[in-house]
């Protein structure tokens, strides 16, 4: 089965673009998304807020739907991290340790580091050797008093993908909190068995700058203090007569800190909308085969590869390698030179295609490392 031309229509990025990992390029549905709230602000016929916010309110249903959440379990986020220091400070007073993978991105590490030195849960770091964060390796890291464990969907550098059900089950009691933003969109959709899933939407989700969801199970509702809650995620926020603070919302609205992220939430639900032209399973198998084919052709050239991976499953679009004897910043020019667009993670050279990227780049990218630097 081949991607709908109408899928394949709404982006516009060059062929050799492969830094999906870093800024997926949008759709044309999510800057029109974008369009459509400057339209609304810039020729109101009445109060701006009236006009936005029932649109505003439609575009988190279809991201929910997405999330496989009810829209009152779903949080639009700016920034990725946006939600993860709401999990963390939602734990200060709480006691005990959350577990997390010691080679995280640092975006999953500051708010668990800023959290315990405000008097949150101790930060305990499992290390990985092999790049595999299995579900073994994280249960014997936790004990009673682990309050939560932390992991990525997709591993930065590694491209490791997790066994979200057996980390629920390494988890145990303690809520099972994810960072999906190198994995939705591109090889997931759904908080699946998470407590908390946090992305932000401007790589492989294809929404842009701004664009962001936070959704949360009943569990986590309840467990996390509203710590960060800010002026219009209490009850009757508008309410300026009465003192404050206000109640907390009782849903996923207690987790803003203040005005949501507008266009970012409307081109969230115009990236959710590009997905459905293709499907997500044919996405992921997409992205998959892309990846696995640009590490054959590197293997090829005698490159040394990053591979924790044992299964199709355990892999995404991510690939690391470098190749012996060569710099990596030249590794890297060389394929720039090609018309191939990549990123630099470490003393490793970052391939990152997406379903979008064409059958035949891979042997580009053989061709490119076969050409005497």
């Amino acid at each position: 089965m081949s991607l709908p031309a109408a899928y394949l229509d709404e982006f516009t990025a060059p062929a050799g673009y492969l830094e999906f990992a870093s800024i997926g390029p949008v759709s044309r549905r999510a800057r029109s998304a974008a369009d459509r709230v400057d339209s609304l602000v810039d020729t109101p016929t009445g109060t701006i807020a009236e006009a936005v916010f029932p649109e505003f309110e439609a575009a988190i249903e279809a991201i929910a739907r997405f999330m496989e959440v009810p829209p009152d379990r779903l949080a639009p986020v700016e920034p990725t991290s946006a939600g993860l220091f709401q999990v963390a400070f939602g734990l200060l007073g709480a006691g005990g340790n959350v577990v997390l993978p010691g080679h995280e991105f640092p975006a999953n590490r500051y708010p668990w580091l800023r959290a315990a030195a405000a008097g949150g849960p101790e930060v305990r770091l499992v290390e990985a050797p092999d790049g595999r964060v299995t579900p073994d390796l994280i249960a014997a890291a936790t004990n009673a008093d682990t309050r939560a464990v932390v992991i990525s969907l997709v591993d930065f550098q590694t491209g490791f993908r997790v066994d979200l059900d057996g980390m629920r089950e390494a988890a145990g009691d303690a809520l099972l909190v994810v960072d999906a933003i190198q994995g939705l969109g591109a090889v997931h959709r759904g908080i699946g068995p998470a407590d908390v899933m946090v992305a932000g939407g401007q790589k492989w989700m294809r929404a842009g700058w701004g664009s962001g969801l936070m959704a949360v199970s009943e569990t986590a509702l309840e467990r996390l203090a509203p710590t960060l809650t800010g002026w219009l995620g209490v009850e009757d926020a508008m309410d300026t007569d009465r003192p404050v603070p206000h109640p907390p919302m009782a849903n996923a609205g207690r987790f803003q800190e203040g005005t949501p992220p507008i266009v970012g939430t409307f081109q969230m639900a115009a990236a959710v909308e590009v997905i459905a032209l293709a499907g997500m399973e044919e996405i992921t198998n997409t992205v998959v085969e892309r990846a696995a084919a640009c590490e054959e052709v590197v293997r090829s050239a005698g490159a040394e590869v990053l591979a924790p991976w044992r299964n199709p499953g355990e892999r995404a679009g991510i690939l690391c390698f470098r190749i012996p004897g060569e710099d990596p910043a030249d590794t890297r020019l060389r394929l720039a030179g090609a018309g191939l667009i990549t990123s630099l993670r470490g003393s490793w050279v970052r391939i990152a295609p997406h379903a979008t990227t064409p059958p035949d780049v891979p042997a580009r990218v053989g061709e490119a490392l076969s050409t005497a630097g």
